[in-house]
C-alpha cells in the first residue's frame, strides 16, 4: 500500500497493492513520491480494500483527510491471468508450497476446489476490492494497459514516469482442459465482470459502491 497526499487538489490517492498486478514495480517506481509507502508484512503490503476501510481510512480521516479527499486506486488483471502468474511465480520457490512439478491444469483444479493444503492463493481479485458488500475503491486500472496507468500516476505526481518490470515470471503459457478453463470463468464471474469493464478505456473510474452480479456475501466476511 502507498499513500499520496498532501498534492494538491485532486491529487492525492492511495494505491492498494494487490498481488500479481506489478506491485512490485509500482513500489520501485512511486515510492520516491508518496507519503507513506508500507511494504511489509505482506498482510500489510498487500492491504485489501475491507481491511483500510476498517482501519487506515480512519487513521487518515483522523490526520485530516476524509475520505472523500483521496482517490483509493488498483490494478486488476485478467483473472485467468492472475491465477496462473501465482503458478508460474511460485515455480521459482523450492519450498513446500512450490508449483514446480506441478501442471497449471492441476494447479487450477486445486484452487477450483478451495484445497488449503495446495500452494494455491488464498484469496481473489474481486474479494481485494470489496468491503461492506460493495467494491470499495474509487478507480481500477488494467495492468494489461500500462499506457494509461503510466499517464494517470505521471500526472498525479507532476512528472514523467518509467516503470521498470521487475518480479516477472515466465512467458510460456499454462494448458487448461476446457472444462476446467469453463470452470474458472464461471468461478470467477465477479471478476470478469470487473474485467470487462476495463476493456474499452483500460480503467473503471467511479468504481467505489457497485455492487459485483455473482459475488457471494460471504466473500465479505
Amino acid at each position: 500500500m502507498m499513500t499520496f497526499l498532501g498534492r494538491g487538489p485532486g491529487r492525492d490517492f492511495v494505491l492498494l497493492a494487490l498481488p500479481k498486478t506489478a506491485s512490485t514495480s509500482l513500489e520501485r517506481t512511486l515510492s520516491p513520491y508518496a507519503t507513506e509507502v508500507v511494504s511489509s508484512p505482506p498482510a500489510r503490503k498487500h492491504l485489501p480494500a475491507r481491511g483500510f476501510v476498517h482501519t487506515k481510512a480512519h487513521e487518515l480521516a483522523e490526520q485530516g483527510h476524509p475520505r472523500e479527499s483521496y482517490e483509493l486506486v488498483t490494478m486488476f488483471r485478467e483473472p485467468i491471468a492472475w491465477l496462473e502468474s501465482w503458478w508460474r511465480y511460485r515455480a521459482r520457490d523450492d519450498s513446500r508450497r512450490s508449483t514446480a512439478d506441478m501442471s497449471f491444469e492441476e494447479f487450477a483444479l486445486h484452487y477450483l476446489a478451495g484445497d488449503d493444503g495446495a500452494p494455491v492463493p488464498k484469496g481473489r481479485p474481486a474479494r481485494f476490492i470489496q468491503a461492506q458488500g460493495a467494491v470499495a475503491v474509487d478507480r481500477v486500472f488494467s495492468v494489461e494497459r500500462p499506457g494509461v496507468w503510466t499517464a494517470w500516476f505521471s500526472e498525479r505526481v507532476g512528472e514523467p514516469l518509467l516503470f521498470e518490470r521487475r518480479n516477472a515470471s515466465a512467458v510460456e503459457r499454462g494448458e487448461l482442459s476446457a472444462s476446467t478453463r469453463e470452470g474458472l470463468v464461471a468461478l470467477f464471474a465477479p471478476e470478469y465482470e470487473v474485467w470487462h469493464r476495463l476493456a474499452d478505456t483500460g480503467e473503471w473510474s467511479g468504481a467505489r459502491g457497485t455492487r459485483l452480479a455473482g459475488l457471494a456475501e460471504e466473500l465479505d466476511q
